[in-house]
């Protein structure tokens, strides 16, 4: 339940069992903070712009930036960060992020240039580069 007073902060409350006992020290109100909550409505685009293009701003200024997306399998991270296959519009953070960065490239013609990317996945304490045939990290 959204805390209603603080849009970004989202609230649980557990109440205390009796069958665990008269001394009963448990938590009860959990609250989690989120710099944005987006509705299940929000386009891609809208997370690019939200999350993605600030990064990438900062990367162009020549600051090393991570995009992170983490959770539980099947909660969307591939959709958000890839995207679907059968719309542009739903085009994902990645590419993106490379179509932003390279017209920037394009447009600033005065300077030069060095453009790495990296694509990693850790699954199962494990890491994979994921543009690298072999998917060692």
């Amino acid at each position: 339940v959204a805390n209603e007073a603080h849009e970004d902060v989202i609230s649980f409350n557990m109440p205390k069992q009796e069958s665990d006992g008269l001394i009963n020290n448990k938590k009860e109100l959990f609250q989690f903070k989120f710099a944005h909550i987006f509705p299940d409505t929000t386009t891609q685009e809208e997370i690019f712009d939200v999350v993605a293009r600030p990064t990438v701003d900062s990367v162009l200024e020549g600051y090393n930036g991570t995009i992170f997306a983490y959770g539980q399998t099947g909660s969307g991270k591939t959709f958000t960060i890839t995207g679907g296959t059968e719309r542009y519009s739903d085009r994902g953070i990645i590419p993106r992020s490379l179509s932003y960065v390279f017209e920037y490239v394009k447009k600033n013609t005065d300077r030069d240039f060095s453009v790495q990317i990296s694509y990693l996945e850790v699954y199962n304490e494990g890491g994979y580069d994921l543009l690298n045939p072999n998917h060692e990290a």
